[in-house]
């Protein structure tokens, strides 16, 4: 029977004019094969259009949050020696884990701003001496033991006991600390001291654990095994480590605080893996045993970007600059005001940062960086102009001979001499000051030392003419400690060794008031000076370069004080994400 006289016929007696789903079971006998591919078609088409209205309803009505999960593993160059807040400052390993497992007064926010931590309220008296910290209720050791006013008062002791050598002793040295009752603490100082809260941001220690040792005696601060299973009150704690067969710490895992007072981390578990090298941990991240890099130099994160398209990378500006320091009272030549003036206008900064930093760094002119208070945007910027500093020197007499290559006045050659630490960017600057300087006609004797040598040999003896180097200035602005006369020895950490009193003046002044436009009118000041005295020219601001996998979320740091505070946020990292309504 034809084909179309049967499906008449079926329509004809049948009493439904639908199938049932019985029916259409045979529905693929009645259909022409280009029927059953046009139904295929429509019904792939169909499937996938409802598909595509689901899920973008989905998409369009929820968004995505964190979720809890997942672990963050990182590489790091060194290994812990001590997990102890009140000793850790000497080594960036360290001073990672415990801002992690301890708790402070203070800490620092992922855009640096100073925040209370384990301080609920704060009074400080009129003469700007007396400090009470009103201690939260609700923090806990991670051995369930309460955190009090106590633990703060042996914390601050500790640091101040010269026994025990904490690096932090200078920073609380005629501090007077005084427990008012079990959540209140008091503490003294002889003079007003503007940046004070920002110094109290180290970890406090439980005294129920370390008040044996340190009653004993001083040695069993260090060997104390708390150094590396330690007791804290952060928002991880100490999970396991594993050492190699000569002792040497391999790996160090950590979890979250279940009784933590604060906001519950979202990931599961941080694993930290130790190397000796850079080139090391940068293998271990290519070969994908780690999720993250705790640092990276321009280089490597050249060969990444060309290895692969799996990682994040977060540039953080650090309180950082490298300068050329001018040792006044070591050279004649460079304690000659139109020389150092001369020299700056040879200063190429935009090939320096292009070629020796690989784009890692943005110029300065100032040692107090963009957004800290007293910032002088407008200071005067000396730019790259040979032909300016060779009019300089030549109206100040120094002359070039003929026949000659180098200026001289008075039989007196135009030269110095210039100490750095032997590192690739810092010799790559070197080349394009010294070809610079040549061209002006400028000679510059370049002195190049180990970094185990240059602090012992050349930096705290200041036996140097002039220096390339780096400055951390720490997390508040106050630039005395690396500019007053009186930090011009060591342990001082005043580079340029020059003298002038207005500078000292505004120096002293500015840290002992505590209205902050007081104190930005004066380090205005103190900028307009430096940059007319020219005791140092500031080169650039550098950048702390970090990577991850794209499948870590949340990071959102901007700034950093200390290698250790790109986890200022890490609370808010996350792997795994859920969705929610809008």
């Amino acid at each position: 029977m034809p084909e179309d006289r049967r499906s008449g016929l079926v329509l004809g007696v049948a009493r439904r004019k639908l199938p049932s789903l019985a029916q259409l079971r045979y529905i693929n006998n009645l259909l022409t094969n280009r029927e059953r591919i046009t139904v295929f078609v429509s019904s792939v088409v169909l499937l996938a259009a409802v598909i595509w209205l689901g899920t973008y309803h989905y998409l369009s009505t929820t968004h995505a949050v964190p979720d809890y999960g997942g672990e963050y593993s990182e590489a790091i160059v060194g290994h812990p020696q001590y997990v102890n807040p009140i000793l850790a400052q000497t080594n960036d390993v360290d001073m990672d884990l415990t801002l992690l497992l301890f708790s402070g007064l203070f800490r620092r926010t992922k855009d640096q701003k100073l925040e209370p931590d384990l301080v609920t309220d704060y009074t400080i008296s009129d003469d700007q001496l007396t400090y009470t910290f009103f201690i939260r209720r609700d923090a806990k050791w991670h051995d369930g033991e309460p955190l009090t006013a106590s633990d703060v008062l042996f914390t601050i002791e500790a640091i101040q006991d010269p026994n025990y050598q904490s690096p932090l002793e200078t920073s609380l040295r005629g501090v007077k600390a005084k427990q008012i009752d079990e959540y209140t603490v008091q503490l003294t100082l002889t003079e007003p001291f503007a940046p004070f809260l920002s110094s109290l941001t180290f970890g406090i220690l439980p005294q129920h654990i370390w008040y044996d040792a340190y009653k004993v005696s001083s040695q069993n601060i260090t060997l104390s095994e708390y150094n590396i299973r330690p007791v804290g009150s952060g928002p991880f704690m100490f999970d396991t480590l594993v050492k190699d067969a000569t002792g040497v710490l391999k790996s160090y895992t950590l979890v979250p605080f279940a009784d933590y007072y604060g906001h519950k981390p979202y990931l599961d578990k941080l694993s930290f893996y130790f190397y000796t090298d850079l080139n090391t941990a940068l293998g271990a991240l290519q070969k994908q045993k780690v999720t993250g890099l705790g640092f990276i130099t321009p280089e490597q994160k050249t060969i990444l970007q060309k290895d692969t398209n799996s990682l994040n990378y977060y540039r953080l500006q650090l309180p950082q600059y490298t300068a050329i320091f001018f040792n006044q009272k070591h050279s004649d030549v460079l304690a000659t005001d139109a020389v150092r003036q001369a020299l700056v206008w040879g200063v190429d900064r935009t090939t320096i940062i292009n070629d020796a930093l690989k784009g890692e760094g943005e110029p300065l002119y100032t040692p107090i960086l963009p957004g800290y208070l007293g910032y002088n945007a407008e200071v005067e910027k000396y730019g790259f102009d040979i032909e300016k500093g060779k009019q300089i020197l030549e109206e100040a007499g120094w002359t070039i001979p003929e026949g000659e290559q180098y200026r001289k006045k008075d039989d007196q050659v135009l030269e110095f001499g210039l100490a750095t630490v032997n590192q690739p960017e810092f010799l790559s600057m070197l080349k394009v000051l010294q070809d610079n300087w040549t061209a002006m006609g400028i000679k510059v004797n370049v002195n190049v030392y180990e970094p185990a040598d240059i602090q012992d040999k050349i930096i705290k003896p200041r036996d140097y003419e002039a220096l390339l180097f780096g400055a951390i200035i720490g997390s508040d602005p106050d630039p005395y400690a690396f500019w007053h006369s009186t930090q011009m020895e060591h342990p001082g950490l005043a580079l340029a060794v020059f003298y002038q009193k207005n500078i000292d003046d505004l120096l002293e002044t500015a840290r002992k008031t505590s209205d902050e436009e007081q104190r930005r009118l004066k380090y205005f000041n103190f900028q307009n000076i430096l940059a007319e005295e020219t005791p140092a020219i500031i080169l650039y601001n550098p950048y702390y370069t970090y990577a991850m996998t794209k499948d870590v979320k949340g990071v959102d740091s901007q700034y950093i004080s200390l290698p250790s505070d790109r986890f200022a946020d890490i609370l808010n990292w996350h792997i795994k994400t859920d969705r929610i309504k809008n």
